[in-house]
């Protein structure tokens, strides 16, 4: 995790002698859920990308994005999950 300029340092770092890198660049990590989804089956991976390991993951979800139309469903399925 860090920052664009960051990213950079390790770029140029590892360009000479061809290692692969990746970079997470500080993101904010979105899952966005559609009218048209069905709920049991997203509710588990929106729970795992919440709070795999304890939330401490570099590219776990940090947002939720939810269509209006089903956000009541979604927040008491997720509600009970976590309560």
């Amino acid at each position: 995790t860090g920052s664009p300029n960051v990213g950079r340092h390790v770029m140029r770092g590892a360009a000479p002698f061809l290692k692969p890198v990746v970079l997470e660049l500080g993101g904010k990590d979105a899952m966005v859920f559609c009218e048209d989804v069905k709920l049991s089956d997203v509710i588990p991976w929106a729970m795992r990308g919440c709070f795999q390991n304890c939330g401490q993951n570099c590219c776990g979800v940090e947002r939720l994005f939810v269509y209006e139309s089903i956000a009541e469903d979604f927040i008491s399925a997720i509600v009970d999950k976590v309560a």
